[in-house]
């Protein structure tokens, strides 16, 4: 078994799994938008620079997928996550969000007529249970208000996001790939450029190394490392894994906000680990 992939896929879900809490902090001082553009303005224009000194050439048409995987993967996605996680709690807001693998799933079997192996689809039901069962931790109100829809509807702009760039990464590699999605996902975003400086000025010091950490590690890094698992898994494949970033979640905002889980979240963060766990001994057997 070739272990860098795999370092790198849990790589993004920790790294990932860290951002719920982090966004869930940030967004007490700052708009959604206002996060979205602090998180990913560097990035951004790191991006940008790594293409502008890149002697690949790229198809036109290919330019017009680079814009919609940005357009709807970096920038709508970001828009309804943020805006869905301001009613939201960091825990279910990471639940909802990671039903992703299932609309990858149903887009690459329906629309890309991708073949699935049926233990993936047993895979998917265990692992949707556990999400579920996982949710109710939290007032009732709070998983299905209008926030919530917000955040389902963000899973499937990511899910969408997954199988654009996919045959990008194949042909232009990981790194350029991963720079245009950035550069048109964060393009859009320069229209809140004052009123995020503005915000930006008067963060504490505990959210400004909050905002650090989360431009750093969940948007350089763990972009990075998922744009790589997607290429080389495949984006039904690496999506599904997903599904354990709600169990570091909790975890995390246990050990750094001191948010307790209950019995429910153990039992669904269980039933998760052990679908999951499966579904890896098999693909490694």
């Amino acid at each position: 078994m070739i272990i860098k992939p795999y370092l790198y896929l849990f790589l993004t879900i920790v790294v990932w799994g860290s951002s719920f809490p982090a966004m869930s902090f940030l967004l007490k001082d700052i708009n959604p938008m206002e996060l979205a553009l602090g998180r990913f303005l560097l990035p951004g224009i790191l991006a940008l620079v790594y293409f502008l000194i890149s002697s690949k050439k790229i198809l036109i048409q290919d330019y017009f997928r680079f814009f919609l995987s940005g357009f709807l993967g970096i920038f709508l996605y970001n828009f309804f996550l943020n805006t869905g996680q301001t009613t939201v709690s960091a825990g279910a807001s990471s639940f909802i969000v990671n039903c992703n693998p299932l609309f990858a799933f149903l887009i690459g079997f329906y629309l890309l007529k991708q073949k699935v192996k049926r233990f993936y689809w047993l895979g998917i039901v265990t692992c949707i249970i556990g999400v579920f069962i996982i949710s109710l931790e939290k007032q009732v109100g709070n998983i299905f208000n209008k926030g919530a829809f917000l955040i389902f509807f963000a899973a499937f702009l990511t899910a969408s996001y997954f199988h654009l760039i996919k045959p990008m990464i194949d042909k232009y590699g990981v790194t350029l790939s991963l720079s245009l999605t950035l550069v048109f996902g964060t393009l859009p975003m320069l229209l809140w450029l004052n009123p995020t400086v503005n915000s930006l000025t008067n963060l504490t010091n505990e959210s400004i190394f909050t905002l650090i950490w989360l431009t750093l590690f969940p948007t350089l890094i763990g972009y990075y490392t998922w744009t790589y698992s997607v290429g080389y898994f495949g984006a039904n494949k690496a999506s599904f894994y997903l599904f354990l970033i709600p169990v570091f979640s909790i975890l995390i905002d246990y050990l750094v906000l001191g948010n307790i889980p209950n019995l429910l979240t153990i039992l669904g963060g269980s039933l998760i680990l052990s679908s999951v766990s499966v579904i890896i001994y098999i693909n490694i057997k």
